[in-house]
């Protein structure tokens, strides 16, 4: 009955709480399915797959906005926490424009699964 109820996520208040919220939404949402056949090294559709690249770095621009010196000010701890976060976002935006740009296929000629970058991200 009530013992394993479905788990309420609420929006987080602050800042860097929303970021990471929105950074894991783009991953759960947009790229997925993307990256789990990428690391498995199947087939893609470069179309379709490049716009939905597109609006994932489109987004990962906005977080990175809203967490510009200028936008958001705070202490120490939560200016170190921002600059891990905005790591985060441009490694993965790195990855990804990489294996667009390769037609995401990896260096060698095989598919995005051989290279080993999607596993460092």
């Amino acid at each position: 009955m009530g013992l394993f109820r479905r788990k309420k996520i609420k929006r987080p208040k602050s800042t860097l709480g929303m970021a990471l919220y929105q950074y894991d939404n783009i991953l759960e949402r947009d790229l997925k399915k993307i990256l789990n056949r990428m690391a498995a090294g199947k087939n893609l559709n470069g179309a379709r797959t490049g716009v939905v690249i597109e609006r994932a770095m489109e987004k990962f621009d906005g977080i990175s906005g809203e967490l510009s010196k200028d936008k958001l000010k705070v202490d120490y701890r939560s200016d170190k926490i921002r600059y891990r976060i905005i790591e985060m976002i441009d490694k993965l935006r790195d990855v990804l424009k990489e294996a667009k740009d390769n037609s995401f296929l990896s260096p060698a000629g095989e598919e995005a699964g051989g290279s080993g970058k999607l596993e460092e991200a």
